[in-house]
């Protein structure tokens, strides 16, 4: 066996499931205020964060809140959680409810016979008005690029409540084939209230100055020419893992790459060109942003662990959300809190041409 790299060292390291992690050396800009971080430099958002017009409540707790560097890998932008509360939780019903329906896509379409209806509102039912989701391995219709699954539990029909907890990945706007690499599957709109939010993120981070007010180099990308065509949401448990991977699909790499964290804490690991080059650690906390802008947008990338226990409160007490915007249109929020009390949610969106 070859020497492994830099890159896979630090995955194992925080993989390891015979011992508790160890969280030492991770950044967590959370705290960052009260800690000595030499890996991390302070940056001056100079445009504002905007909420989007469809939405009647406030979401952010402020316009330009603090947003950070990390020294080595140039173009990395990371706010910490400038979201309010209701913010959040409309996140997740987003990322829960609307965009796992058609026509976007999920992991799960290639095996299942999927209803039009969203899988977590069906699997929010009780489970006697639940009814069986037919298998398309079973059924023999499954596509001829699909490869036949090891797992029984994709030959048989299932429950909404078992497919939620199966649930990985949704596709939104341009559809990404995981088979090709290439976005060849056709497109679906994109949610414009979704778009018009990772917009005014995209106009907030560019040409951020220094903590001095200096200007700096960090993102000179003009955020107003940017637009959602592409988007992946994904959905972890517990123990669900990302490996390190570059986004190079898309066709133009100047605009950032937006990524927003709902639910439990994960550490991301942000590398180089290479997986040889050492990366850093970090901690993803529930209303993160994480934006990929520079040279930072071709860097290895991943998330080798999720933490148990981290979702915050408003998120996991059973009645949080009953008050919020059009609540009614959704579940329950108790469902959400059980669901978001294990998961991690990562909403992430791209520009591709």
């Amino acid at each position: 066996m070859g020497q492994q790299t830099a890159f896979r060292r630090a995955e194992k390291q925080y993989k390891a499931r015979d011992r508790r992690p160890d969280l030492s050396t991770v950044i967590d800009l959370a705290a960052i205020e009260t800690s000595n971080e030499p890996r991390v430099r302070r940056l001056c958002l100079t445009r504002d964060l905007c909420t989007p017009s469809a939405l009647p409540f406030r979401v952010f707790t402020e316009s330009r809140p603090h947003a950070y560097a990390i020294h080595g890998h140039p173009g990395l932008i990371v706010i910490p959680n400038p979201f309010t509360d209701e913010s959040q939780r409309w996140l997740a019903r987003k990322c829960l409810c609307d965009c796992t329906q058609p026509p976007n896509r999920t992991n799960l379409d290639p095996f299942f016979d999927m209803p039009a209806a969203s899988l977590f509102t069906l699997a929010s039912k009780p489970s006697k008005r639940q009814c069986a989701v037919d298998s398309r391995v079973q059924l023999g219709i499954m596509g001829p690029d699909i490869t036949q699954p090891k797992d029984k539990f994709y030959s048989q029909p299932a429950m909404p409540a078992d497919l939620l907890e199966r649930l990985r990945w949704c596709t939104l706007g341009w559809q990404y084939n995981w088979t090709t690499k290439k976005y060849d599957l056709g497109a679906s709109a994109f949610d414009s209230v979704l778009n018009e939010l990772m917009r005014s993120i995209a106009v907030a981070i560019g040409n951020p100055a220094s903590a001095g007010g200096d200007a700096c180099s960090d993102n000179s990308y003009d955020g107003s020419q940017f637009s959602c065509q592409a988007g992946i949401i994904n959905y972890y448990d517990e123990r669900t893992t990302m490996a390190g991977h570059v986004d190079k699909t898309e066709e133009t790499m100047d605009a950032p790459l937006i990524s927003l964290s709902v639910g439990l804490t994960c550490v991301y690991l942000i590398g180089g060109p290479t997986r040889e080059t050492e990366p850093t650690p970090l901690l993803l906390h529930s209303g993160d942003i994480l934006a990929m802008c520079g040279e930072s947008r071709l860097a290895f990338h991943g998330v080798p662990r999720v933490l148990a226990n981290t979702s915050p409160a408003c998120l996991t007490k059973p009645d949080a959300g009953d008050n919020d915007f059009l609540a009614n249109k959704y579940p329950a929020w108790r469902h959400f809190a059980v669901y978001l009390n294990a998961h991690r949610i990562n909403c992430n969106a791209r520009k591709c041409l």
